[in-house]
């Protein structure tokens, strides 16, 4: 497979040095104990977090917060002009600083960029043959988000029509063509440079490649985030009649940019981004269903589509309470309970998990649909922490003992905070799973 990749989203005069191949430095657990000293370390990043005590960002390494090993911190001044910002996490970098000591572990405080150095990501993470779960994800759309640094257009294209053929697989059963499709999103947080970096660069591929059919669907993303990123984190019906407008406008682009390249259809997001659209723009129910259907024909076995729509039914968007649920439902009898349709089943529960304090008692959810589900497909992708920390805190959720007593086991070692958020809801569970009252 072509290797190749990009990210920096940031167009600042930051250099991204090579690491040269004698003395690498030592990593962060090596160096973690030299407490009071002058230290240097390379090390891949594996969390960033904002601290609104310290009013700082934080990078963790060896393991996210709270099981790092060894922590750094910077002001918001000097990490907004770091290169790569808002896509750091999976990146190596090579730190320079003293260490000190701090509540939640050794902690080096940066203070100039002339401290960190961003190393290349190495590219063999794009031919390896599966990719072991979140890191190597973010290691493979840094690679990919390295390529496109570069203009290395051609190796883009080859790499993706691989991807596209193979329909290859991470070990969470996420298609690869999906996560090098993510190496181009621009986070809704992002400043206005990362997306004028990218515009960029997409122009600058169409001009090397007028007739891909890859470029229009990367520019309908964009658009598409440009939306997001006009609302932000806010209300949509507190903003600006200016913001609102900013909104349409980009979102209509993204529209427009599909329904002008349909040869964009051969690949799965394709429709995923116009059902998107199609949920943002309000379109009629019959409108947006025959769109599903048609997504459903050209890609039966891409079951994003359904949770999208699953989404399109759930009362924010104008379904009616339980509407989602009989929708569910009714795709899990369509590809046959107990296997393929439960583990359907339970996505679209996890993805609309957020919408609601408490899913299993404030919907008709089925718990033990959803259960059948993620066994299912733990057994078809073994090697998937995330899959097991999905489930067991699904477990804990849903207050079912037995299973939480034998899912907590699988993830003790390594629970992953994207889902528990920190260690005490670990401990939590456990405490729940032990004992025996209501």
């Amino acid at each position: 497979m072509i290797p190749s990749k990009l990210i920096a989203f940031i167009a600042i005069a930051v250099l991204v040095r090579t690491a040269t191949a004698t003395e690498e430095p030592p990593d962060a657990a090596a160096v973690a104990s030299q407490i009071g000293q002058e230290i240097e370390f390379q090390d891949e990043v594996k969390a960033v977090s904002f601290s609104r005590s310290t009013g700082g960002y934080y990078l963790s390494f060896g393991a996210p917060y709270p099981k790092q090993v060894l922590s750094v911190w910077t002001t918001p001044a000097i990490y907004d002009q770091l290169p790569f910002t808002r896509k750091l996490v999976g990146r190596t970098v090579r730190i320079r600083g003293r260490l000190e000591s701090s509540p939640t572990g050794p902690l080096l405080k940066l203070a100039s960029l002339d401290q960190l150095e961003v190393v290349e990501t190495d590219e063999a993470i794009l031919a390896q043959p599966v990719l072991d779960g979140r890191g190597d994800r973010h290691r493979f759309k840094a690679a990919v988000s390295q390529n496109l640094a570069r203009d290395e257009f051609d190796k883009l294209e080859t790499l993706a029509a691989e991807l596209l053929q193979s329909r290859e697989e991470s070990a969470d059963g996420a298609l690869l063509i999906d996560c090098f499709l993510y190496a181009f999103i621009v986070p809704v947080n992002a400043p206005a440079e990362d997306f004028a970096f990218l515009k960029g660069k997409l122009a600058a591929w169409a001009r090397a490649r007028p007739n891909s059919p890859l470029v229009p669907l990367l520019e309908a993303q964009l658009h598409r985030d440009l939306a997001w990123h006009a609302v932000g984190t806010g209300v949509f019906r507190s903003l600006t009649k200016e913001t609102r407008a900013v909104y349409r406008t980009e979102m209509g682009t993204s529209r427009q940019i599909l329904e002008s390249h349909p040869g964009g259809k051969i690949y799965p997001a394709y429709y995923e981004m116009m059902l998107t659209v199609a949920i943002c723009q309000r379109w009629s129910r019959s409108a947006f269903f025959a769109l599903l259907d048609e997504a459903t024909q050209v890609h039966p076995r891409y079951d994003l589509y359904q949770v999208s729509a699953a989404g399109r039914l759930t009362p924010k968007w104008g379904g009616k309470p339980g509407e989602w649920e009989a929708f569910a439902e009714r795709q899990r009898q369509r590809l046959g309970p107990g296997a393929a349709g439960d583990a359907l089943y339970a996505k679209i529960g996890w993805s609309l998990r957020r919408r609601y304090h408490d899913l299993f008692r404030e919907t008709a959810v089925s718990w033990e649909n959803m259960a059948s589900g993620f066994q299912y497909l733990i057994k078809q992708h073994p090697q998937s922490e995330y899959l097991k920390n999905v489930y067991a805190f699904l477990c804990w959720k849903a207050r079912d003992r037995v299973r939480l007593r034998k899912a907590l086991p699988e993830i003790r070692a390594n629970p992953d905070m994207q889902i528990w958020v920190n260690l005490e809801n670990v401990s939590l569970a456990e405490k729940f799973a032990k004992s025996s009252g209501p």
